[in-house]
C-alpha cells in the first residue's frame, strides 16, 4: 500500500492517468481531515480577526482546493505548431514550389507518401512520385503520411491486408533513409468506422512494432471519441491528429461548411480530457459534393477529381470560412487544452489548385487573423475606358456583383462587357454584372477584366461596387 508520502506526490504530480490522481486526491483530503478530529488545534493556537477558523484548518482547506484545481484542464500557453498537409502524389513543379514555402512559412510538412486502396479486399498501393532533391532542402524534417483508403474490413494479423500496410510503412522509412533524410513521424491515415476500432487496433499494434523507434501518429475522427476502444487505440501511438472537417454524408440547409467551429471546440476540450498529445486537422478547400433526391452522398468534386453525377443530382458547394477559422485559431493561440500541440492545415497551397487557400490566406489565418477581404475596381484609359477588377486583400473572393459607373455632362456613345458579364445602361450611368453560369472567384492579387465605354469627350468617373443589381429609377 503506498504510504501517505507517496500518495501526496501522487496527487501533486501532473499528467498521469487523471482518475487515479483524483482519487489520489480524495484519499489524501480524508487523511488531513482524519488528522485534524484526532488532533485538534491548540488552545494557543493564533486565530484571525475575522474568522473562527484555526489557520491549521485553513490551510487544510487552501491544500485541498489546490489539489482538485490541479486535476481541472490544463491551459496551454506555449506556441501552436503549425504544418501543412500535402495530399498530391505527382510531384510537379507547383507542388515542389509549395513545399519549399511551407518550410519558410510554417513549421513543416505532412507528405502524403503511399495511397493503399482497395479492389475488393484486396490491397494495392499507390505510391507517391515524392521529389527527393526537394525534401533534401529543406531546413526541418519532413513527415509522411500512410493513407488507406475506406475498408470495413476483417481485421487480421496476418492477412494480405496486414502485411501490405506494414511493408509499406516500412518501405517509406527505407527510402527515406536511402535518400539520407531525416523523417519526424509517419502518419497513419485511415477512416475507420467508428464501431470497427477494436479491429484497427491490429494493423496499429502491427505498424507500431514495425517502425519503432520511429513516432507514429494516428489520424482520427471525433466521432470516434466516445468509443470504449478510442484510448487504448491511441494510447498505441505517440499522438494524434484530430480531423474536424468533413463532408456530411447527408445534405444539410443553410451554409455549407467543411468546419462547424463551435463543434470544433467541443471536441477538442473532450479530447484534451483524455490526456495524450494532439493536434487538430483543419481545413483550407472547397469543393462541390453530389446528393441524391433521398439525400445519400454521392462524390465530391474537387481539384483534380471530377466525378460524373446522375442526372437529378443535387449540388452543394461546401468551403472553409476563413474568418470564422481564424478567429478559431486565434482563441486556441491565447488558451487551449494542455494536450493540444499543434495544428495540420488540409492542405498546403499549390498555385494550381483552383479550390484551395493561397499563401496570404494561409498565413493570415495560422497568424489568428481575419483576412483583408478587398475588391476593387479601376479604369485605364481617358477615352475609351477600360475597366477591371482587382483582388487587393488575402482571401479568395467570389464574383457575384454589380459594377456601377456614373458621370455627369457626357454622352456615352458605346460600350460593351466582355465574356462573362452582363452590361445594362441608364441615363448618367452603366451596370456591369457577373452575369455567367459558372461561379467566378479571384484569388488574392488576381484581376479580371470587365468591359469599355467611350464618351463624346473625357470625363470624371465614379466606380462603385455592389452585390446586386441597383434598382433603376
Amino acid at each position: 500500500m503506498p504510504t501517505e508520502d507517496q500518495e501526496e506526490k501522487r496527487a501533486l504530480t501532473p499528467g498521469g492517468n487523471r482518475k487515479k490522481r483524483i482519487l489520489a486526491i480524495n484519499v489524501l483530503i480524508r487523511r488531513k481531515k482524519a488528522d485534524l478530529a484526532h488532533d485538534p488545534p491548540d488552545e494557543h493556537l493564533h486565530w484571525s480577526d475575522d474568522s473562527q477558523m484555526p489557520r491549521r484548518n485553513s490551510i487544510a482547506v487552501l491544500f485541498a482546493c489546490a489539489l482538485l484545481a490541479s486535476c481541472r484542464p490544463q491551459s496551454s500557453d506555449k506556441p501552436l505548431f503549425q504544418r501543412g498537409y500535402l495530399w498530391q502524389r505527382d510531384w510537379t513543379p507547383a507542388v515542389a514550389a509549395a513545399v519549399t514555402d511551407a518550410d519558410r512559412q510554417m513549421d513543416g510538412v505532412v507528405a502524403l507518401g503511399t495511397e493503399i486502396q482497395w479492389n475488393s479486399v484486396k490491397p494495392y498501393p499507390v505510391r507517391a512520385n515524392l521529389s527527393w532533391e526537394t525534401l533534401k532542402r529543406l531546413k526541418k524534417a519532413v513527415a509522411l503520411a500512410l493513407r488507406i483508403d475506406p475498408y470495413s474490413g476483417p481485421f487480421a494479423e496476418h492477412d494480405l491486408a496486414a502485411s501490405t500496410i506494414v511493408n509499406e510503412a516500412t518501405r517509406l522509412i527505407q527510402e527515406v533513409q536511402a535518400h539520407q533524410l531525416e523523417l519526424s513521424e509517419l502518419q497513419l491515415d485511415f477512416d475507420c468506422p467508428q464501431k470497427k476500432l477494436e479491429g484497427y487496433k491490429i494493423w496499429v499494434h502491427l505498424v507500431r512494432a514495425a517502425i519503432r523507434p520511429l513516432k507514429l501518429v494516428l489520424t482520427t475522427l471525433p466521432t470516434w471519441l466516445d468509443e470504449p476502444d478510442f484510448p487504448d487505440l491511441i494510447g498505441q501511438s505517440d499522438e494524434y491528429v484530430l480531423q474536424v472537417h468533413s463532408i456530411p454524408t447527408g445534405h444539410q440547409t443553410g451554409r455549407e461548411v467543411l468546419c462547424d467551429p463551435a463543434r470544433a471546440r467541443t471536441w477538442v476540450i473532450k479530447a484534451g480530457r483524455l490526456g495524450r498529445p494532439f493536434e487538430v486537422a483543419l481545413p483550407t478547400y472547397r469543393c462541390t459534393a453530389g446528393y441524391d433526391p433521398f439525400g445519400k452522398l454521392l462524390g465530391v468534386a474537387m481539384d483534380s477529381v471530377a466525378p460524373l453525377f446522375p442526372p437529378g443530382t443535387r449540388l452543394l458547394e461546401f468551403d472553409s470560412d476563413a474568418d470564422a477559422l481564424a478567429r478559431l485559431v486565434n482563441d486556441w493561440r491565447a488558451a487551449r487544452p494542455e494536450q493540444l500541440k499543434g495544428l495540420i492545415w488540409y492542405r498546403l497551397p499549390v498555385s494550381t489548385d483552383r479550390q484551395n487557400w493561397r499563401w496570404p490566406t494561409m498565413i493570415a489565418v495560422t497568424e489568428g487573423r481575419i483576412p483583408v477581404h478587398r475588391l476593387e475596381v479601376s479604369r485605364q484609359g481617358d477615352n475609351p475606358v477600360d475597366l477591371s477588377m482587382a483582388n487587393n486583400g488575402e482571401a479568395d473572393v467570389p464574383v457575384n456583383c454589380t459594377v456601377t459607373v456614373t458621370w455627369k455632362k457626357g454622352i456615352l456613345i458605346a460600350s460593351d462587357a466582355l465574356p462573362g458579364w452582363k452590361l445594362r445602361a441608364a441615363p448618367g450611368r452603366v451596370f456591369f454584372s457577373w452575369n455567367s453560369s459558372h461561379g467566378l472567384r479571384l484569388p488574392p492579387g488576381s484581376k479580371i477584366d470587365i468591359g469599355w465605354l467611350r464618351y463624346d469627350r473625357n470625363l470624371p468617373l465614379t466606380l462603385q461596387v455592389s452585390e446586386s443589381w441597383p434598382a433603376i429609377q
